[in-house]
């Protein structure tokens, strides 16, 4: 049998970005992959679904500066070429994939990999020892067995459409949901928006959600909250969605039925019961600040283990799970995660909210700057708020949530300025460029206490 310092079973941002990582430090890496490399956020998830929603966004400008006279017309556009343009992106990342790993000298193993015990990765009938085991398996869409299921598709099913739906209902006001309602409204279907929840994004800035949810309407989006779906039908040519708001049954026709509920754990040739592998009620890996798992030596990353199922959480896991192989004392958890939900406007949050900072024991104080005062956002035709949340005794940076464009980009600043925990002091000796959207941010913080200079 082979010997490897460390097989990692997935592909995807967690596994292979440690697998490039591993054997640039010298350790010899075996990578196991049954589909794509990239996994769901390069092939159909992050990426694909960011490029509809890019291409939407732009005609939405170009529809607001036909309204100003800007534009004589909104022109036509291709959704076919959309979608070629689509898979030409997603094609690229995969190939650069492939050839990072290989210049850093992994290896790519194709194939369903079923890991044993002590360390052992079986695939295509042929066994693996490694010194370390990686389970980065990912996750896959989550579908609600309710009566007509079968009628619906799933994410992964909306974005290879070969032609655009007329009408499609979503079923979940989550990220993955709304990402994709707006990039089809924007597209021209008539989209309704089905959520169980009473409200949108409730965890999150209540002000900036209601920012959005404004926004949405605006694009003719028909949002039904606190509503049940129940069942799926045929209605002649098209479907029926019928759910229940209220006691009262409502129903929707469509072409197209979307489930984006959520996603769950995928453990594919994980049999955890037989492994003696420890898994939360929610079916995810339990795992250390270290990424360990309870089997020595087995570490787990990514959607697999819940938490944020973010791509970019997933690299911070595999730094945290490398270091810990190589020695080092660099946990996971230390650093604030920003979240990006690619709606139209995008809405991007990292930190406490008003309502989080309160449960924690703060005096939450919140400020807040609008686009409309901000030169850079009036130049570009874009709108929406930044809120900062702050500590009343000690000023420091506690959150920050932006709704509006560029909003993901950003919350980088804010992500660095919450890790820090900036103190308003220092907000003001900060200087930021001019003009900007990320001037926004510090006129926010400063607006917390009463400082802000531009804004009425």
């Amino acid at each position: 049998m082979e010997q490897y310092d460390v097989l990692v079973i997935g592909g995807g941002p967690g596994g292979y970005s440690l697998g490039i990582a591993a054997a640039k430090q010298g350790m010899k890496v075996a990578l196991f992959e049954k589909e794509h490399l990239g996994g769901t956020c390069l092939n159909v998830g992050c990426i694909p679904t960011k490029y509809l929603v890019d291409k939407a966004n732009a005609m939405e400008k170009v529809r607001a500066l036909v309204k100003k006279d800007i534009f004589r017309d909104a022109g036509s556009f291709s959704f076919k070429k959309i979608q070629q343009g689509k898979s030409e992106v997603t094609a690229k990342l995969v190939g650069g994939v492939q050839f990072l790993l290989k210049k850093a000298g992994a290896e790519v193993i194709r194939g369903e990999a079923v890991l044993k015990k002590d360390r052992v990765v079986s695939c295509n009938g042929t066994d693996y020892q490694g010194k370390y085991v990686v389970i980065a398996t990912g996750s896959v869409p989550m579908m609600i067995p309710i009566p007509g299921h079968e009628y619906c598709i799933d994410s992964t099913g909306a974005l290879n459409l070969s032609s655009l739906p007329r009408s499609m209902v979503v079923m979940g006001g989550g990220v993955i949901g709304l990402e994709l309602a707006c990039a089809f409204a924007a597209y021209g279907t008539e989209i309704t928006v089905v959520e169980m929840m009473p409200e949108l994004m409730p965890h999150d800035q209540k002000e900036a959600v209601r920012i959005l949810v404004n926004d949405l309407k605006k694009q003719g989006i028909a949002l039904k909250t606190g509503a049940k779906m129940l069942r799926i039908e045929k209605n002649g040519g098209l479907l029926r969605a019928v759910y229940e708001i209220d006691g009262k049954e409502e129903a929707t026709d469509c072409e197209q039925v979307l489930m984006a509920a959520g996603r769950k754990t995928n453990l594919s040739g994980i049999d955890a019961d037989a492994l003696g592998l420890k898994l939360d009620g929610k079916k995810c890996i339990v795992v250390d600040a270290h990424q360990r798992t309870s089997l020595p030596g087995v570490y787990a990353i990514g959607d697999v283990v819940g938490g944020f199922q973010l791509a970019h959480a997933a690299y911070a896991e595999g730094e945290a799970a490398l270091a810990d192989m190589l020695g080092e004392d660099r946990p996971y958890g230390t650093m604030p995660v920003p979240v990006c939900t690619y709606t139209i406007p995008c809405f991007a949050s990292v930190g406490l909210t008003t309502q989080r900072a309160k449960d924690a024991g703060y005096e939450p104080v919140l400020g807040s700057f609008d686009y409309s005062a901000n030169g850079m956002a009036l130049a570009e035709g874009a709108s929406g708020a930044v809120f900062v949340v702050a500590d009343k005794a000690t000023t420091k940076t506690l959150g920050v949530t932006i709704v509006g464009e560029n909003s993901s980009e950003m919350i980088a600043m804010a992500a660095s300025a919450v890790a820090d925990g900036l103190t308003v002091d220092q907000w003001e000796k900060m200087i930021v460029a001019h003009p900007s959207l990320c001037e926004m941010v510090r006129e926010a913080a400063l607006d917390a206490f009463g400082k802000s200079v531009h804004k009425g």
